[in-house]
């Protein structure tokens, strides 16, 4: 019984390490893993266990942004091995480098006391209102 426990574990290692070194496929590793299984499914998860656990939700940014980036690594390796049209490699790049960008200044921001997300939007209402205030004294 121990034999098959070790298997096991040696066996999701083992899968865990081709994804990382990008072995699994673009197309499975981006929209299977990275988009539905990760940003979709594990995240949303992951995050209302965390709020019924008694955290914000920025507790559960913080603690999801490493793994965010994780996964990207991965992402990003099956992208530098992908034998298809550079376009989707390229733009598969992009998306997780924006999302890894923007999760780890997101919760370097919220580590240092900033709602970031708050923030932008606050700027964005601000240049609005600057915008409605020109616009009406002219």
């Amino acid at each position: 019984m121990k034999k098959e426990n070790k298997k096991t574990s040696e066996e999701s290692e083992q899968t865990f390490l081709s994804y990382f070194k990008g072995d699994v496929p673009l197309k499975i590793s981006f929209w299977g893993i990275y988009i539905f299984g990760w940003n979709i499914v594990v995240s949303f998860v992951l995050g209302f266990i965390l709020l019924r656990m008694g955290f914000e939700l920025n507790t559960s940014e913080i603690v999801m942004a490493p793994i965010t980036v994780l996964l990207a690594v991965g992402v990003w390796n099956s992208a530098g091995k992908y034998k298809g049209k550079k376009i989707w490699s390229v733009l598969a790049r992009i998306v997780v480098a924006i999302q890894s960008i923007g999760s780890i200044t997101n919760a370097i921001a919220l580590l240092m006391g900033i709602d970031f997300i708050q923030w932008i939007y606050l700027k964005i209402m601000n240049i609005k209102q600057l915008g409605i205030a020109i616009l009406f004294a002219a």
